[in-house]
């Protein structure tokens, strides 16, 4: 059997090339890793070297998992154009985190709501607050979840327990 010799120089080209494009189609999939929309009007403007974006009217904003939906929603990325904070006004302000299952969804709405996208990931309710998620029912006058550990917590709070089976 014989072999070609290959040229090692247009060989690393190649695989160089091919390298690049893998990259640069996974930078694409991470600045879109979120998708935002509304019926009214948009505006996107630099404050203090972060990218805002005003969205109003029947407000949607997703990220991965996690679904908003109020009246008005300001958008803040930085100079990465990373998704930072959302803060969400409504009557009321939902918040969804989807589950595999229907009965693992978190829910919650308010007045307010604020998210923080970072590497925990914390929901803030403001405003006759309502939270719920499996086993447990929140409603306070401002709640404050971290998605990443599952911490929960009040003010001014009334709520119920129920069994869950292991």
């Amino acid at each position: 059997m014989k072999f070609n010799r290959i040229n090692s120089r247009a060989t690393l080209a190649l695989i160089s090339l091919c390298l690049s494009c893998a990259a640069s189609v996974l930078a694409q999939d991470a600045t879109q890793s979120h998708e935002y929309s509304a019926e009214g009007e948009t505006t996107i403007e630099t404050i203090n070297g972060l990218r805002v974006i005003t969205l109003r009217d029947n407000v949607f904003v997703r990220q991965g998992d996690i679904e908003l939906t109020g009246d008005v929603a300001v958008l803040e990325y930085n100079q990465n154009n990373q998704l930072q904070q959302v803060k969400l006004n409504g009557t009321p302000a939902n918040f969804e985190q989807l589950a595999n299952t229907d009965s693992d969804t978190l829910t919650g709405d308010s007045e307010t709501i604020n998210y923080y996208a970072g590497t925990q990931g914390i929901v803030e309710f403001i405003g006759n607050a309502h939270f719920n998620q499996p086993g447990t029912t929140l409603s306070c006058a401002q709640i404050r979840h971290t998605i990443e550990t599952g911490a929960t917590s009040g003010q001014a709070c009334s709520g119920s327990l129920s069994s869950q089976s292991n």
